[in-house]
Formats: C-alpha cells, structure tokens, sequence
C-alpha cells in the first residue's frame, strides 16, 4: 500500500468518526456513548498507524555503513 493510499485511508477513518459524532446522538439506539467508543476506537487506531507509518519512513532513510 503506498504511502497517499494508508494517509487517504486514515483521512477516511477519522471523517467517519467526526460524522458519527454528530448522527450518533440524534439516534436513539445508539447516542453519545455509542460516538464516544466509536470515536475513541477510531483515533487510537489512527494514532497506532500514523506511528508505523512514521517507523517505516525512519527506516527508509536509515544509512547502512
């Protein structure tokens, strides 16, 4: 997967969970606890993957001697 495609992917992730913030209340089967577990589970799974992301690109442009 290229580097465009995981930030588009991880764009997508966190648009939908902005979107939840604001639907989830106005239902009644799911409510702001629902958009806070959504919301939450999104961030941290976007932070997890920004973090490997970034490992990768250290890595990348390690210099082997």
């Amino acid at each position: 997967m290229t580097l465009e495609t995981q930030l588009l992917s991880l764009q997508e992730r966190l648009q939908d969970a902005v979107k939840v913030c604001y639907t989830a209340p106005l239902d009644e089967n799911q409510g702001y606890a629902f958009a806070t577990g959504y919301s939450k589970s999104a961030m941290q799974g976007v932070v997890e993957d920004l973090e490997r992301i970034m490992q990768q690109l250290s890595d990348s442009q390690e210099v082997d001697f």
